[in-house]
């Protein structure tokens, strides 16, 4: 690889998302899947960082682990700003792209996404492209249903395959994450014949509070539980430890296709107790369990 002195700097957090709830309305003609979800983005994040360069290539500083460079959607991301950039008979600096990965991968916390989204953002500024939040979303999309959300960085229902989005102007919420030592491909879940394709909308009140979003479920969930144990392990775990705090005993479930289970929580205190809880329960290698909120945290 070529090694060029780096030029100005960008760097944000890439926050990763819950689905509070996900409803399978249907299968469309595309092969795709209608849905009826809500995502609540949360402060455990990568961090992203790019530096301009002046020779129009995009290069990937560090690797990924099990992620060629071709498919990683960080570079992806670069690629199709690249693209934009020719269309639009714009010159393109070119980019080095560093990613610090916090967010586990197949856990249904959308950590590629949101990363993919982040780039996105970045290179609109440092390339100085002035494009708006629409079209960023439009070049998004074709990189997978969840980048939108994540590049307009608002807590948000989601239609459509996730891409119709709604914005969520709701006060800081709680959840205990638990993330077991496994990946789930995304795919592999909604090509399952078992997987329920017919769910209902979920009604929502005109103000709406984190809880209500609570009353859904993910119909993904059944298919993952039967396909991977420790999914079912995790979710028992916390549902246990959930009942003894007097928690609903609905409120554990899972985020997206999985691995990671989340617990919303009544506030900050109630989470640093489940956290404790199932942490000491699950004193096992290879498994996170996080507190995170719906703050989301900047980069100095």
């Amino acid at each position: 690889m070529r090694v060029q002195r780096a030029g100005p700097v960008a760097r944000e957090a890439a926050p990763a998302k819950l689905n509070l709830h996900l409803h399978v309305l249907g299968r469309r003609d595309d092969g795709y899947h209608e849905l009826d979800t809500s995502f609540a983005l949360i402060d455990w994040c990568d961090e992203v960082e790019l530096s301009l360069r002046n020779d129009g290539e995009i290069h990937r500083l560090e690797d990924q682990v099990g992620i060629d460079a071709g498919q990683d959607l960080a570079v992806r991301a670069a690629t199709c700003m690249k693209l934009a950039c020719e269309e639009a008979g714009i010159p393109c600096p070119g980019v080095n792209i560093r990613v610090r990965k916090h967010i586990p991968q197949g856990a249904g916390l959308g950590g590629g996404s949101s990363d993919a989204a982040t780039v996105i953002r970045l290179l609109n500024q440092l390339w100085g492209l002035h494009m708006n939040e629409a079209l960023l979303s439009r070049l998004g999309l074709s990189l997978g249903a969840d980048v939108p959300v994540f590049i307009r960085r608002r807590h948000a229902l989601g239609g459509g395959v996730g891409e119709r989005l709604s914005t969520l102007d709701l006060a800081t919420a709680y959840f205990v994450v638990v993330m077991p030592p496994i990946a789930v491909s995304t795919a592999t879940v909604f090509a399952d014949p078992k997987l329920t394709r017919a769910s209902k909308a979920l009604k929502i009140s005109d103000c709406p509070v984190w809880s209500d979003f609570m009353q859904g479920h993910n119909d993904l969930q059944a298919v993952v539980t039967q396909r991977f144990h420790l999914v079912e392990v995790a979710l028992d775990r916390l549902r246990y430890e959930a009942r003894l705090l007097g928690i609903a005993p609905h409120w554990p479930r899972m985020s997206g296709s999985g691995a990671a289970v989340f617990c919303m929580v009544r506030d900050a205190a109630e989470g640093v107790k489940l956290e404790a809880s199932v942490r000491a329960s699950l004193s096992v290698e290879g498994w996170k369990v996080k507190l995170v909120s719906t703050s989301l945290p900047t980069l100095d």
